[in-house]
């Protein structure tokens, strides 16, 4: 009985807890970024390099070895501007940042979708870009910072046509309007109605992009639209993008 209670020291349960916690936080730190990647490749190879060991097979694991080691030069140079980033976040320690509940995310749709609805009624054209997964950091430089919670009457001055900040299109992340006047990159895809304008262009292009939710409204017609993966949603209704983006978002979490 003593013996079992070693093996299953509590100690050494509470560290594999914790090992499994921070991998864990770790990979939504990198979630939507490239970096993903690199540490889903980190640990094919650390699997592969204990499994070879394991099953006694010395010059596969020495080769690995030798891989794994050019692996991680090779990552240092390709992906330093990634890990630059991650290292700033982690000194804000975003790291343990929490992803917003269910009720949270309902309610910043509802902030969006009253500034919607009233900018598409005044016909004030609106370009707003929502993250999902992949990082906007090089869209987000392109603008003004704000870093601001997010509200309705918020969006409704920044797209007001004498604002500052007017032109260009808001990034929404998480709880915050990250940035706006952020320029955003125009699709050449020639399936787009010739009507449209540079708006409707930028925001099939950021789609195209990266996997932003990007809502344009037109100027002329205050017509409702939404871009997802390239491809333009015409002729929404406030409820009916209240949908679409509720469950495009409930996709994050499963």
């Amino acid at each position: 009985m003593s013996e079992l209670i070693k093996m299953f020291n509590w100690k050494a349960i509470a560290e594999i807890v914790i090992l499994w916690m921070v991998i864990y936080r770790i990979f939504l730190f990198l979630k939507g970024t490239k970096a993903v990647y690199l540490l889903r490749g980190t640990i094919v190879l650390v699997i592969s390099l204990v499994v070879f060991q394991l099953l006694g097979f010395p010059v596969l694991s020495r080769i690995l070895t030798y891989l794994f080691a050019a692996f991680l030069l090779f990552v240092v140079i390709i992906f330093q501007p990634e890990l630059r980033e991650g290292l700033i976040r982690l000194g804000r320690r975003h790291i343990f940042h929490i992803e917003p509940q269910v009720e949270q995310v309902e309610q910043i749709l509802r902030e969006i979708i009253s500034s919607v609805g009233v900018l598409s009624r005044k016909r004030i054209g609106a370009l707003i870009a929502i993250k999902k997964e992949m990082g906007l950091k090089k869209y987000i430089e392109s603008g003004v910072v704000l870093n601001a919670d997010i509200t309705s009457e918020l969006i409704q001055n920044i797209f007001y046509p004498s604002a500052p900040l007017h032109d260009g299109g808001i990034i929404i992340e998480g709880t915050r309007v990250v940035a706006a006047a952020c320029l955003f990159p125009l699709s050449d895809d020639s399936g787009i109605e010739r009507t449209l304008g540079m708006r409707h262009r930028a925001a099939v292009g950021l789609s195209e992009a990266s996997d932003a939710l990007v809502i344009v409204i037109s100027e002329e017609t205050g017509i409702i639209s939404l871009a997802i993966e390239g491809q333009l949603t015409r002729r929404l209704t406030p409820n009916e993008l209240f949908t679409i983006l509720k469950g495009q978002l409930a996709k994050i979490a499963d």
